[in-house]
């Protein structure tokens, strides 16, 4: 009756140390499968889960360099927008002083100029030219 609350592990070893018997209880036997299978668990778990997380971090990392590209493209277009607002300033100004050349400061009115004479061209051309040179 003693044997069927024990398993008998046979080791064999080097001849100098003979055949070794190793006599295990089986409520113990199976206390020890058990918890080698939640440890097997465990660790596949862990495992998992490390996995998930260096892929979420490779993304983390894939997005944060896009954002910064897009901030880099985003900086670009403003400092863009920046250079076309001045350059829009200089036109209005440039476009305020040939109306007040042609004598047009009516500002947003148009006025049709059919079947006018033009302006003498040494006179306006001159001060386009003066104005033109400098900037």
């Amino acid at each position: 009756m003693m044997d069927k609350e024990y398993y008998n592990i046979l080791i064999l070893g080097h001849t100098t140390f003979g055949i070794r018997r190793l006599r295990i209880k089986k409520e113990s036997f199976k206390i020890g499968v058990y918890l080698l299978a939640f440890l097997i668990l465990s660790i596949t778990f862990f495992f998992c889960d490390y996995i998930q997380v260096r892929k979420k971090t490779f993304l983390v990392n894939q997005l944060r360099q896009e954002a910064q590209i897009q901030e880099s493209h985003i900086q670009l277009f403003s400092s863009k927008i920046e250079d076309l607002e001045k350059k829009l300033t200089k036109l209005k100004g440039f476009d305020k002083r040939i109306r007040t050349i042609a004598n047009l400061e009516g500002g947003g009115k148009t006025t049709s100029f059919i079947a006018m004479g033009g302006f003498p061209s040494s006179g306006v051309q001159e001060k386009l030219d003066d104005e033109g040179e400098g900037k």
